[in-house]
């Protein structure tokens, strides 16, 4: 019975420390990294809390710019590519990105609404600027 439970906690990740080593992880921003995998295969499900993470860790900062430039590649901003350039459609995804989780909770998912607006006009990065 004790080895039953010992090979519970274990798998649980309550016997090695890696709740301790989480909780840390989280408390400097780090996403966690199966998180990272699903937004690798899906750039929509980026979250504001991935993007009010970034301050704090370089690896959501990695999350979220690999998402927006993977957004800015969304066959519906094909045009806006052609017209504004890949580098200037990611930054008005991020800018969108940003406003669209201005007042939402952290688990919002803001690339819909925030590739939509790029592709209306609503979001738009500055022109004649570097980047």
């Amino acid at each position: 019975m004790i080895a039953l439970l010992a090979g519970f906690f274990a798998l649980a990740g309550c016997a090695d420390g890696s709740s301790d080593e989480t909780e840390r992880r989280i408390e400097r921003g780090e996403p966690d990294p199966e998180h990272v995998r699903e937004v690798a295969r899906n750039p929509y499900l980026v979250t504001c809390a991935d993007l009010a993470a970034q301050p704090r860790s370089p690896e959501a900062s990695r999350l979220v710019i690999k998402a927006e430039f993977a957004l800015a590649q969304d066959p519906a901003l094909r045009e806006v590519v052609k017209r504004e350039t890949l580098n200037r459609t990611g930054r008005s995804v991020y800018y969108g990105l940003t406003e669209e989780c201005k007042g939402r909770r952290p688990s919002f998912e803001p690339a819909k609404a925030a590739v939509a607006g790029v592709l209306s006009g609503k979001y738009r990065a500055a022109r004649n600027r570097p980047g």
